[in-house]
């Protein structure tokens, strides 16, 4: 059990490391994959609904911390994603990439519509198409590339570290 948690801390720290600091050359469009998002996704999918949401929860605060203009946005935002993220734990299949990848397409895209109406909406701001086209759709696309290493790595850190309930692909 400690053990668990002690890899998703350091894993949220590497990944938030690497987020802000060499992904941070990286950039393409003007936007950097959201490897915190990867992994709050990859968490939940794995583990289940509650460790998705509890590391949706720190990862947030942290990105609240760093990021944020509001502390607790991004708090909200990665919890309910991870808990959304932990209903695909009923069908986890070892052996099945593409389902995390479409869940962190999904979630980064509810993260961006949601970052756009609590940030932007409720300000007056109304023009969703330009922020969908130069934000939300260049950095899902770069995200869902970035997942596509990551979530293995996660997955292989995971079965190392924990005793998950790997069920074999019919």
């Amino acid at each position: 059990m400690i053990k668990k948690w002690i890899s998703t801390i350091l894993l949220i720290l590497i990944c938030y490391l690497l987020q802000t600091t060499i992904f941070y050359y990286f950039r393409l469009a003007n936007v950097i994959p959201n490897l915190l998002l990867i992994l709050t996704v990859s968490t939940g999918y794995i583990r289940g609904q509650k460790d998705g949401l509890i590391t949706g929860l720190i990862c947030g605060l942290l990105s609240d911390v760093v990021f944020g203009s509001v502390i607790g946005l991004y708090g909200l935002i990665f919890m309910l994603i991870g808990f959304f993220s932990g209903y695909g734990n009923k069908i986890y299949f070892k052996n099945n990439f593409t389902a995390p990848l479409i869940l962190v397409g999904i979630g980064d895209f509810l993260y961006g519509f949601l970052f756009f109406v609590f940030e932007f909406l409720l300000r007056g701001r109304l023009n969703f198409v330009v922020y969908f086209k130069q934000v939300i759709l260049p950095e899902m696309i770069y995200t869902m590339l970035a997942a596509v290493v990551l979530y293995k790595l996660i997955w292989l850190v995971y079965k190392l570290t924990a005793s998950i309930d790997v069920r074999e692909e019919v």
